[in-house]
């Protein structure tokens, strides 16, 4: 008798523990964007796909997002030369010209990013979400020994999580076209099946 009540108590606990994990993992999405689900930073990526219902529409919103940050960066330029009263002419101007380079260059990839998301060729939006970059205007100042003025790095970390909640939504367009992510150090690489 014994031995008939231990296999159907095993089969119990066994449905609960898999109801628990079950209910745990959608515990950890919820409010989470479905488009969202494999960012980094999934409240900050909902946030930015404002509830679109396609992946298309998502990828949009979330570019469109990265871009109005990253405009917003650009018309902060002018904050650059006052922190840098103390340094020689020379590293001055070379600084100012490298972070306004990377900030046009930053709304440029955007903005081809867009094209390519509208033209439906998600290879292309991959590589300018990847290419849209701060780090040389950062660098810059860390090697001269200059602060970066606290707004301007707060826009530049946020569109740099922007930047890669945009790339997430758009990985999303590549496994849906057939290809497959790996992660690789923390950042993942598109690669042909």
């Amino acid at each position: 008798m014994a031995s008939q009540w231990y296999p159907s108590f095993s089969l119990v606990f066994l449905a609960m523990v898999t109801l628990i994990l079950t209910q745990s993992a959608e515990a950890r999405f919820r409010g989470i964007n479905q488009f969202c689900k494999t960012s980094d930073y999934r409240a900050l990526c909902t946030r930015m796909v404002h509830g679109a219902p396609s992946l298309h529409e998502a990828t949009a919103n979330a570019i469109h997002s990265a871009l109005g940050l990253a405009t917003q960066m650009q018309s902060m330029i002018h904050l650059i030369e006052p922190t840098l009263v103390d340094l020689p002419l020379q590293s001055k101007d070379s600084i100012i010209q490298t972070c306004k380079e990377n900030f046009d260059s930053a709304v440029d990839n955007l903005n081809q990013a867009l094209q390519y998301l509208s033209a439906g060729d998600s290879n292309s939006v991959n590589s300018y979400l990847s290419a849209v970059t701060t780090s040389d205007c950062s660098d810059g100042f860390q090697q001269l020994g200059a602060l970066i003025p606290d707004t301007l790095a707060k826009i530049i970390g946020l569109l740099d999580r922007e930047k890669y909640g945009a790339f997430w939504v758009g990985v999303g367009i590549c496994v849906h076209a057939c290809f497959y992510c790996t992660r690789i150090t923390g950042i993942r690489e598109i690669v042909n099946a």
